[in-house]
């Protein structure tokens, strides 16, 4: 028998929800945290993400715009696989958004809640996967801050950590200034509680509370009003009952005041897989595994909201009142309420060809200003934007050759730092997308990988570039901008705004 969850792992969209975030369809609600809401959003592609919105308070506050891009820049060099990779984001625009992989699992803190403490076994994989996802983070220069079960991800094949990096960008806002703290009390070093600036063992004595949660369903230090629970954090030794062994002698090691005394990332990951059987594949308990089908269920979303037509947006219901100057003179008339009579008072008189009074200045032809032909002429159209900068490769999407009847995309990887591998997959061919300016998703029918099915791996030398490409029919019309998404796995996807194929 199947556990029954208290929580759904996806909620409806409400009323105000959004339905678009910077060209990804949203979903559903997976949930809200101080930082903002995040939902469940899907690629033109298919591939699902968590989109971060960050709360209206802070998108006033030029210094968390600021903080939030390094964070962002930051996280983007992060490469392991217990984390979730940063796929887009958006931190100048009315309300900054964050995307990232979407992972099919409960939190730690919803499975600890519905089904209890986790089995040893467990614990092994659960630590040493937090772990090595923080030695990741560290190395990029991040110190995760807000690290808790809520924020760790259980996925079929081992856990994920979230949201590192985020809390730091609120550190110097006028919202945490007044008060409001960005993190969990029973989830914060020493350090942390007395104000101090956080750093990698900041997380590690995180890390040993999470995982003494995860092992008993209980933090040290207790539950109770927030003052009560840091005074505690600083002053008073953590109570550990009930914590089973090798994973009691880690969490008091990491709980240690003194940050020096506390363990290194590399420790914690060696004492976890010292047993090595205890790291297999099926790491999860079964009642816990069982629910992970939750999370991979399609979602069926409500249709967007119907939208007022043109007439009728500008359409004011009721009598209404027009001004009329005739001869300088205002005169109010009233005007009647049937569409006809309305659409008479509203529109401009235009004189017609042949009549009194009509001249070349007036005609609409003369007054039309230029409009850009739908379709491009055939052609090379340089663009030359960088769209992904990794710590291993860097992505620019150079030209569009444009031909009759399609157009193609040429996109250069440069390796960073020396010579890398690409391996092609074969679910390239629909990996790239052109989302038009009415909506309109336009999937690759060619990429560069598909061209070439014989050959799957490309060496790169450092100082050169690989060039790749992706050929889409030609849509009906090209005359508005669009955006390109380039999208040959989570860790290289990107999009490109605002493109318009004009020549110069």
């Amino acid at each position: 028998m199947q556990p029954a969850w208290s929580d759904p792992p996806f909620q409806p969209l409400a009323a105000g929800d959004p339905r678009e975030i910077g060209g990804y369809r949203v979903l559903a609600r997976l949930g809200a945290g101080g930082m903002g809401r995040v939902y469940l959003a899907s690629t033109q592609s298919g591939r699902r993400l968590a989109i971060k919105v960050i709360r209206p308070e802070y998108m006033e506050d030029p210094e968390f715009r600021r903080r939030f891009q390094q964070e962002i820049d930051a996280a983007q060099r992060v490469q392991s696989i217990y984390t979730a990779p940063v796929v887009d984001a958006d931190t100048r625009g009315a309300q900054p958004w964050l995307a990232t992989a979407c992972i099919p699992g409960p939190s730690l803190a919803q499975a600890v809640r519905e089904l209890g403490p986790l089995p040893v076994d467990t614990l092994r994989v659960l630590v040493a996967g937090i772990a090595e996802a923080l030695q990741a983070i560290h190395r990029a220069g991040i110190v995760h801050r807000d690290l808790k079960p809520a924020n760790v991800l259980l996925a079929p094949d081992g856990p994920r950590v979230i949201d590192f990096g985020i809390a730091r960008a609120a550190d110097s806002t006028p919202l945490t200034r007044s008060g409001l703290r960005i993190g969990s009390p029973q989830f914060m070093s020493p350090e942390q509680a007395r104000g101090e600036a956080a750093s990698p063992a900041s997380d590690l004595f995180v890390l040993g509370a999470t995982a003494y949660f995860a092992a008993t369903g209980r933090t040290p230090f207790g539950e109770g009003p927030d003052a009560g629970v840091l005074y505690r954090i600083v002053h008073e030794e953590p109570t550990l009952t009930d914590c089973p062994e090798p994973v009691l002698s880690l969490v008091r090691g990491c709980l240690a005041k003194d940050p020096e005394s506390r363990p290194s990332v590399k420790q914690v990951i060696e004492t976890m897989t010292s047993d090595t059987e205890s790291t297999r594949p099926d790491w999860l308990p079964p009642t816990l595994a069982h629910t992970l089908h939750l999370y991979a269920a399609p979602v069926e979303t409500p249709p967007d909201p119907p939208r007022r037509s043109r007439v009728r947006r500008f359409a004011i219901p009721g009598a209404v009142i027009a001004v009329v100057l005739a001869g300088g003179v205002a005169t109010v008339v009233r005007v009647a309420q049937e569409p006809e009579a309305k659409a008479a008072a509203t529109s401009s008189p235009v004189p017609q060809k042949g009549s009194p009074g009509a001249s070349p200045a007036a005609s609409p032809s003369a007054s039309r200003t230029p409009v850009q032909a739908k379709t491009p002429a055939p052609g090379r159209y340089r663009i030359n934007r960088q769209f992904y900068t990794g710590s291993e490769w860097i992505l620019t999407l150079n030209y569009f050759d444009v031909h009759k009847e399609s157009l193609t995309a040429y996109v250069d990887y440069r390796p960073r730092g020396r010579s890398r591998q690409l391996t092609c997959k074969d679910e390239l061919p629909t990996a790239s997308v052109l989302m038009l300016a009415g909506g309109q998703a336009v999937t690759s029918k060619e990429t560069f990988c598909s061209a070439h099915p014989h050959r799957k791996d490309w060496t790169v030398k450092a100082g050169k570039r690989f060039t790749d490409h992706a050929v889409f029919p030609m849509p009906d019309d090209l005359s508005k901008p669009f955006t390109l998404e380039w999208q040959p796995g989570l860790s290289l996807s990107g999009k490109v705004k605002g493109i318009l194929l004009r020549r110069p």
